[in-house]
């Protein structure tokens, strides 16, 4: 009881809520929404018990307010469904009708309409008809007669059927009754059922089977068989090819036919004949193009048009011929007929009171139709009258509209084919407006058109219009819909704000708001670029955006309209860039690429090209013609993958190379498919063809058939003969052997022929089997004398057709027996060349091909095993070399040579060459320190090419392209150790060409440059941190003095300059130096000795200061003189004790001297020299070692010894560059005042000998039992000037120890 409480509850609720939604709507009068389309409407009644009944509707529905009722009719009467009992139903709401039991007496004409207090609309009239199909006559099989070749027909007399059933022939097996379709071009079904033999064959006969016609109810789906046939076919004992029939008319279409529009329209034209006739369709002269909508049939007898126009309206023709008898022809005028169809059709309109309006129907159609108007259910005619309401053939215009005017009117346009109906209605209302469906918050991007939504209803049609903010918005790039909308197009961020639709009639107004937001459109600012590539190689598609911050963006590829599918194709890889990488690209990856950028506002989108690029398809060989001695091949190309073949390459390979293949000829154009190839004689060939486009080669092609020549001699002999000895008393003769395809002929075999060009001298000849040697030896002959040499080609057809070249010959080479004489330099050019002059040798003492002559030169520290050779030609006497070292002692020879052997040597030549100018600096970098300045480092040059005095540094502003002048760094570098400097005065943010020069006395050297740029102004970055290094230099008043060397940072920022910090460890206050701005190091003085001290240097730009870590000093000794209190030189016991050790070791000097002088003795290094050949000494006594020569000649003549000495030194060399920068040892004059006070606070070492060289180094005495000894270090007379100080040896003429003098004694303690 509950449930059935609550069921009712439910529906009288829904009820209610029916009826409320029936009130809103607002009243108008029916409309057909659902009906049966124009024509007919067939239904199958069951004709056996065990058929079941098959029902059919009849549709009708329409809405309106009220809810309309329905009537039918039939058959232009009142029809009453509920009449025929349960048999016919109408669905609950609708119109339509449901025959659940169709019988014979439904058949007729059916029309619904729908009625309400405001009008009747009617629906279309269907001709509801029974489908039907009888069967076919029975009949035994019949047993029909054809002659072989001859057309012949199968008539079917098909059953009557609705609609009419479709017929067609098969086989029928006559032992299971199985059935096939008949597929063949010789028989043909007409539209009549017939089916028609172009011409019979043997095979047609049908003893084991029957011919059977066969009719179809598409509709009942349902088919019969009947008028089955047994096939007799008379033969005619004459072959196929002999029995032959001109071709004959079987069946055509009318001559006049007729097609309806929109329809499938088939033309026939049935020949037969032997051979079977073929069909050429023109249409009035034309030949017909076909297409998907024009096709042919039936194997070409039949032309098909599916969805037949006007325009396919003309005179159709086929043309049928079979090469007997004359050609046949027949035309077929087709005319194109159609049911009437609207060219404008009627409006529903509402409309308000005083208003007018106006229906309009227009139809076409073949014949032309004529246009009925229908009011309420009835012919406008019977409807009441009506003076507002104009009616014409076309239109129904009523004016001052009255709620009366509501109604239906329906429009009909009928031919002798058919009709076309549509019922529209006319609601007059009087209604405010209303707005159902209101502008909302919308958001957008600049750039975009966008429409706001505002539909409104009323009656009469409110005008709308639009507000922004409170501004009414018309014209430009605002436009009203006529439905009320807003169209904005090219949308600003100016747009954005509050928006009111408004509505007015005159019942009244409404508005509803709305807003826009505009945001940033999504823009691709760096779109990806067309890429070609080659298969296998990555490709790469770049796509940057740009959004609005606000939006979420997402990137996509697609390809070729699809979107890629990265887990599928994992050569594709998305990067974190939203790059796209193909890897290992192929053909197929060819296409088009799109970068989509997609926010949930809008999207951008930018394509690009990817064209993958692979070598050719291999060439398809179509054949290849032989010939006696030349073969032509032919081939075609099968696709080049994107990239045009440039050329093609014919290869061979014959039965002596099988494995490898070669070239017949290269790049044969691209435009042609055949080539004719020579080939030689007494071979088999094959042949095959190969692409070529920019990517490389193609696979080849399949290779040919074999081509097989005949025999022949030689065409060629041997090439590249040459006769020359590898002895002094052979010949040797040479040549390039002939490849097995060359031989032409078996038994191959060479013949040598040789003799001496002289007169009347015979030929003497040697027979070489073995086609594969290339050479022969001739022993003794004489030295180098002429031959004449020819090698002659064999085989069993004989010589070579070609004369062998004669090839000049001569047998071995010996020594060449003379040197020039006579070899002097004439004049010395610069510090590397000069002019070297000779007599030359005679041509029969060089005893082969002479080549010339080798000039070797080489220095004292080179040594002949360094020696370097200048060619010079044989022709001439004198020579400029360029290769002496310069600033050095040369030494130079020269020979002949032949193409075996060189000749003796001159006597050697000496000579001194000037110094020249330095190579560039080994490499030159700068660092920038601060905005304004670089810190420069350099390597000195490889090749000095004499004593460096200095640098030159020179600097030039770079603009783009354009050097500034160019100008020189000051101060000048003149001391050649430093290898440092700090470059400043510089404007910031600026590039600079920076070069570097080294210099001797003769000028500067090449330069080396670089190129860097300063700093922009970085005030406010704090310098990285720096590192120092640190060396004691000598002090003037016993404190202690140390060289600050500044290290800046070189990664980072360096800082602008330094200063220094230092203090006593364990003190807390530290002592500040003045900042050093031109110079990376300071001296800081006036240290206590004893005593460990802390430093840091402090890298400086602008406020910030940047330390570096700390260093511990330890002043244990002072280099200088030292000041102590109240104690003079003269009472110094240290300086007493020194002199009289002083005076001791020089009168034991003296006495060995003496004593060795009287024994004839020499010093070690006069036996040196003599062992080395030296012989320029003077008879007058002394000390030779320090005796200058007697004349130019002899110091320009210097023996080797020499080489020992050290270089000539510079004005500026001091000890310090001997010992890598350290004076500790001694001071600039000798002395050994501060032996013991280390330079770098290191252990006391040995005092070394001033002059560092080998020499030196190798003279030094071994000091004598006991623990002491002396030693002498002795050289040859000093280069540069003497100055003051203590000579040594005690000996007149001893150089000054001073300014690079020679001549210090060291005593060893």
């Amino acid at each position: 009881m509950w449930r059935q409480s609550t069921m009712l509850a439910a529906l009288l609720v829904a009820a209610i809520l029916g009826s409320a939604c029936a009130t809103s709507r607002p009243n108008s009068p029916p409309r057909i929404t659902k009906q049966p389309a124009p024509g007919e409407l067939l239904f199958k009644v069951a004709q056996q018990s065990k058929e079941s009944d098959n029902p059919f509707i009849i549709e009708c529905e329409a809405d309106g307010q009220p809810e309309p009722e329905y009537n039918w009719i039939k058959n232009g009467k009142k029809f009453d469904w509920q009449a025929y009992d349960n048999r016919m139903l109408r669905q609950p709401g609708r119109g339509t009708l449901v025959i659940t039991s169709p019988k014979d007496e439904d058949r007729g004409h059916y029309q619904c309409f729908a009625s309400n207090e405001f009008g009747t609309a009617t629906s279309n009239s269907v001709y509801v008809r029974k489908a039907e199909l009888n069967a076919f006559k029975d009949e035994q099989p019949k047993t029909l007669e054809a002659t072989e070749g001859e057309p012949f027909m199968l008539k079917c007399a098909a059953p009557d059927g609705f609609p009419n059933p479709t017929v067609n022939w098969m086989i029928q097996e006559s032992v299971d009754g199985s059935i096939k379709s008949i597929n063949n071009s010789r028989m043909t079904l007409d539209p009549e059922g017939n089916l028609w033999f172009s011409n019979v064959t043997r095979d047609d006969a049908s003893s084991d089977f029957y011919y059977a016609c066969s009719a179809t109810s598409v509709f009942r789906s349902e088919y019969k068989i009947g008028n089955k046939v047994l096939l007799d076919v008379k033969q005619m004992g004459v072959s196929a090819s002999q029995n032959k029939h001109a071709p004959v008319r079987q069946y055509v279409s009318r001559r006049q036919s007729l097609a309806l529009r929109g329809k499938r329209m088939e033309l026939f034209c049935i020949y037969g004949g032997t051979p079977l006739p073929q069909t050429v369709w023109s249409k009035d002269g034309q030949r017909i193009q076909w297409s998907d909508r024009i096709t042919q049939g039936h194997y070409g007898k039949s032309l098909i048009i599916r969805q037949t126009n006007f325009d396919d309206a003309g005179t159709y023709t086929c043309d049928v011929s079979n090469g007997v008898g004359n050609a046949q022809s027949f035309s077929i005028i087709l005319d194109v007929n159609s049911v009437p169809y609207f060219t404008k059709e009627p409006e529903f309109n509402t409309a308000a009171e005083d208003e007018e309006v106006t229906f309009e129907c227009r139809a076409a159609g073949v014949p032309e139709p004529k246009i009925s108007w229908i009011h309420n259910g009835k012919p406008i005619e019977q409807s009441p009258p009506n003076p507002r309401r104009t009616v014409t053939d076309n239109t129904i215009r009523i004016i001052n509209l009255v709620k009366g005017d509501t109604g239906n009117y329906g429009c009909n346009a009928t031919n002798s084919l058919g009709y076309v109906y549509k019922d529209v209605y006319l609601n007059v209302q009087a209604l405010p407006p209303t707005i159902p469906d209101p502008p909302t918050a919308m958001s957008t991007v600049d750039g975009r058109n966008i429409t706001m939504k505002c539909r409104v209803e009323g009656a009469p049609k409110p005008l709308v219009k639009w507000l922004r903010n409170t501004n009414w918005l018309t014209g430009g790039r605002y436009n009203v819909q006529p439905n009320g909308d807003l169209e904005i197009q090219d949308v600003t961020f100016s747009d954005a704000g509050e928006y009111t639709c408004y509505a007015e009639n005159k019942f009244g107004n409404k508005s509803a708001q709305g807003s826009l937001v505009v945001m940033e459109r999504t823009r691709i600012t760096q779109e990806p670029q067309n890429y070609e590539v080659a298969a296998g190689q990555s490709a790469t598609f770049r796509c940057n955006e740009a959004h609005d911050d606000t939006l979420e963006i997402e990137i996509d590829w697609w390809k070729d309209g699809q979107p890629i599918d990265f887990e599928a194709q994992p050569r594709f890889v998305k990067t974190n860039d939203n790059s796209l990488t193909i890897a290992k690209t192929m053909e197929l990856d060819s296409g088009e690429y799109t970068c989509v950028a997609r926010t949930k506002l809008d999207e951008a989108t930018a394509k690009a090209n990817l064209i993958v690029q692979d070598v050719p398809n291999a060439p398809k060989l179509m054949g290849i013609t032989c010939q006696a001695d030349k073969a032509e091949i032919l081939w075609e190309p099968q696709g080049d993958n994107r990239s045009p073949i440039l050329h093609y390459t014919i290869q061979f390979n014959t039965s002596f190379t099988p494995a490898s293949w070669d070239s017949a000829y290269e790049k044969v154009p691209n435009t042609d498919f055949s080539f004719v190839v020579q080939m030689s004689p007494w071979a088999n060939y094959t042949f095959r063809v190969i692409a070529f486009n920019k990517i490389g080669a193609s696979p080849p092609s399949a290779h040919s058939e074999s081509c097989t020549t005949q025999p022949d001699v030689p065409f060629k002999n041997p090439e590249n003969v040459v006769g020359q000895g590898s002895e002094p008393t052979n010949l040797v003769i040479s040549w390039t052997p002939m490849p097995e395809i060359e031989h032409n002929a078996p038994n191959f075999h060479y013949r040598v022929s040789w003799k001496r060009d002289i007169p009347a001298a015979p030929w003497e000849n040697n027979n070489i089997y073995d086609w594969k040697q290339n050479n022969i030896v001739i022993a003794d002959q004489p030295t180098f004398v002429k031959y004449l040499i020819k090698v002659v080609a064999i085989n069993d057809k004989g010589e070579s057709n070609v004369a062998a070249e004669e090839v000049t010959g001569y047998s071995g080479e010996d020594r060449p027996l003379d040197a020039p004489t006579n070899f002097t330099m004439r004049q010395i050019t610069s510090a590397t060349s000069g002019y070297m002059a000779w007599t030359p040798v005679s041509e029969e003492s060089v005893r082969g091909h002479f080549k010339g002559y080798k000039i070797q030169t080489w220095t004292e520290n080179e040594g002949e095993e360094g020696l370097r050779e200048i060619h010079v030609k044989g022709d001439t006497q004198q020579a400029l070399v360029t290769q002496f070292k310069p600033d050095a002692k040369n030494f130079a020879r020269i020979l002949a040579y032949n193409g075996r052997f060189n000749g003796p040597p001159s006597a050697v030549i000496d000579f001194d060459t000037p110094e020249g100018v330095p190579s560039p600096v080994q490499s030159l970098d700068a660092y920038p320190i601060g905005s304004s300045a670089f810190w420069l480092t350099w390597k000195k040059p490889l090749y000095p090419n004499g004593k460096l005095t200095g640098y030159k540094i020179y600097y030039e502003e770079v603009r783009s392209s354009y050097v500034g002048e160019r100008r020189e760094y000051d101060p000048h570098i003149t001391d050649p150790r430093i290898t440092r400097m700090k470059m400043a005065g510089l404007k910031p943010d600026t590039n600079y060409r920076i070069s570097i020069t080294a210099t001797t006395k003769m000028g500067e050297g090449s330069e080396h440059y670089i190129e860097k740029k300063t700093l922009a102004d970085m005030s406010s970055v704090a310098p990285g941190t720096p590192t120092f290094s640190w060396e004691q230099v000598p002090s003037e008043n016993g404190l202690a003095k140390f060289r600050i060397n500044w290290q800046p940072s070189t990664e980072g920022h360096t800082g602008t300059h330094f200063f220094t910090k230092y203090r006593i460890k364990g003190e807390t206050q530290w002592v500040r130096t003045p900042e050093e701005k031109n110079n990376d190091y300071q001296e800081v003085k006036g240290l206590d000795p004893e005593t460990a001290y802390e430093f840091r240097v402090v890298s400086v730009d602008g406020h910030f200061n940047t330390e570096s870590a700390t260093q511990e000093v330890d002043t244990n000794t002072v280099e200088g003189p030292i000041m102590v209190p109240n104690e003079t030189v003269a009472n110094a016991g240290w300086f007493i004790g020194m002199m009289l050790a002083l005076a001791i070791i020089i009168l034991l000097f003296i006495f060995i001297c003496i004593c060795r002088r009287n024994r004839g003795g020499k010093y070690d290094v006069h036996d040196r020299e003599l062992a080395n050949g030296r012989r320029d000494y003077p008879d007058e006594g002394g000390f030779h070692e320090y005796s200058q020569p007697l004349d130019n000649k002899s110091a320009g003549r210097q023996s080797v010894s020499s080489a020992n000495k050290p270089g000539v030194e510079s004005d500026t060399d001091s000890m310090a560059e001997y010992g890598d920068g350290d004076t500790g040892q001694f001071t600039e004059d000798g002395s050994f005042i501060g032996q013991y006070v280390p330079g770098k606070l290191q252990p006391p070492v040995s005092p070394q000998p001033l002059n560092n060289s080998a020499s030196a180094h190798q003279q030094q005495a071994p000091a004598a039992a006991g623990g002491s000894g002396t030693a002498v270090a002795a050289s040859s007379s000093a280069a540069g000037p003497s100055g003051s100080g203590s000579g040594g040896a005690g000996g007149a003429g001893g150089a000054s120890a001073s300014n690079g003098g020679a001549g210090a004694v060291a005593t060893y303690v």
